[in-house]
């Protein structure tokens, strides 16, 4: 994790003003709502903070409550996707950490080494993907980061990636992957655009 200036702890919105300072608008109630209701039970049980000790939202979530429409429209993708994809939950924790460390997104990555841990990836390859050794990683594991940190570092896959990536998950497969990297490549601009911290 780097040290960006927004770590402070009073300063948990990063560049973004905490939503509990404004007088929110009914959509924006809403979605903030719908967050507590959802978001921060599931970051919970995953073994993660979503708010701070005084119960605001904190993370990516803070910023969804700022623009509602953008919000909705995000989460409904990731709730689809968490519900129909093709692939193991510890294979799209290594494909989310791949990415959140390749942005050096803090929270994403604070919060899914949490979520990885939940999903059953082992330490061995938590800190594998720190460090960039894939040793001690099972092939599907290696082959879904090595996809992912092909496509999010040079925006291409070479043959050999896309063969491994399409013999361990089928097309179906890296079509999931795909979509998944785009939204924490969008959750990684939106931590890191305004400094949000862990």
């Amino acid at each position: 994790m780097t040290d960006h200036p927004a770590a402070d702890a009073k300063n948990w919105g990063g560049r973004l003003p905490r939503n509990e300072t404004l007088d929110l608008d009914d959509e924006q109630q809403a979605v903030a709502d719908q967050i507590r209701d959802r978001s921060v039970r599931w970051a919970e049980r995953s073994g993660f903070a979503p708010t701070d000790d005084q119960g605001g939202l904190i993370g990516p979530f803070n910023a969804f409550v700022l623009r509602p429409g953008q919000a909705a429209g995000f989460n409904q993708w990731v709730q689809h996707d968490q519900k129909h994809s093709s692939l193991p939950k510890a294979i799209r924790e290594v494909v989310i950490l791949t990415v959140g460390l390749a942005w050096d997104a803090d929270y994403e990555i604070y919060a899914h080494v949490a979520v990885g841990r939940t999903a059953g990836l082992s330490e061995t390859v938590i800190e594998g993907l720190r460090s960039g050794s894939t040793d001690g990683f099972t092939r599907d594991e290696a082959a879904a980061h090595r996809f992912t940190d092909q496509l999010v570092r040079t925006h291409r896959v070479d043959d050999e990636a896309y063969a491994a990536a399409e013999e361990a998950f089928g097309r179906d497969g890296v079509l999931d992957m795909v979509h998944l990297i785009g939204m924490y490549l969008a959750t990684s601009a939106l931590l890191n655009a305004f400094e949000v911290p862990a």
